[in-house]
């Protein structure tokens, strides 16, 4: 048993190495296919919730927003600031903003961002045509709810869990912080990629067994989308777009399905 988990863990480090510099390649796609042309072709309903969506993942961050104030208003206090967080760095402090349920929440009102950038790079890449209907749309909104209700709750277990443990050889000083944040990148990169095998018909039950053999990818996407929604005003439409291209090349090259395995 340890050496299958060995054995794992070698894969998944494996595939997060592979994954983390597939960002830039990611960045590139936006750049030279520009995917957000193609939104206009959702109804006027479907654009309006759009705008609404970005109004409110802006909101959800706005205590983040708020502190970037100082860059503009007093550029000498932002940089002490910064130098400071940099002399004292602890976990604690870029961990403060997303813990708990606001990172699902700007994925949930965003969710048609990654819905979208995903269907559009399937298309790119492979010729699979989006469902630009409101139906369609909807229907991955009410799956994004679904999905983060799970994450938030496996998420919350797998820290419980993981700090007993941690406890028991009294190293929380240490680890907890460091093991929480790989947690939430995990479970940030496993909402971004269920929409991925949603796209293939998979229901949310058999995606999350399939994520378990891409958890190496699923914390590299975690990862970068979780810092990505720091950055004042445009970081949460940034993450959800590039996470979503990032996932799918990562997806179609790591762990590509068999012609069996996709289901529509």
């Amino acid at each position: 048993m340890i050496g299958k988990a060995i054995e794992n863990g070698s894969i998944y480090f494996q595939q997060f190495i592979q994954t983390m510099p597939m960002h830039l390649e990611g960045y590139s796609f936006l750049k030279k296919h520009q995917p957000w042309k193609s939104m206009g072709n959702y109804g006027w309903t479907a654009r309006a919730l759009l705008l609404i969506s970005i109004l409110l993942g802006i909101f959800l961050f706005k205590d983040i927003f708020l502190a970037a104030k100082n860059i503009i208003v007093e550029p000498a206090v932002f940089g002490a600031g910064i130098s400071s967080f940099f002399a004292d760095f602890s976990f604690e402090k870029i961990d403060w903003a997303l813990h708990g349920t606001k990172k699902y929440l700007v994925l949930i009102v965003l969710e048609l961002f990654t819905f979208h950038f995903i269907q559009r790079t399937l298309e790119i890449q492979i010729g699979r045509k989006p469902a630009y209907t409101f139906k369609a749309f909807m229907a991955a909104e009410k799956r994004m709810i679904k999905a983060s209700i799970i994450a938030y709750i496996l998420e919350t277990v797998t820290r419980m869990v993981a700090n007993i443990f941690i406890g028991l050889f009294d190293l929380e000083y240490l680890l907890e912080k460091p093991i929480g944040l790989i947690i939430q990148f995990y479970f940030l990169g496993f909402i971004i990629i269920d929409n991925y095998y949603e796209c293939f018909g998979f229901t949310l039950k058999e995606s999350r067994k399939k994520m378990v053999k891409v958890a190496g990818v699923a914390t590299a996407i975690g990862l970068v989308t979780y810092f990505l929604m720091f950055i004042p005003l445009i970081g949460v439409v940034i993450a959800t777009m590039l996470g979503a291209v990032t996932a799918t090349l990562a997806m179609q090259r790591l762990a590509p399905l068999e012609p069996s395995e996709e289901l529509v």
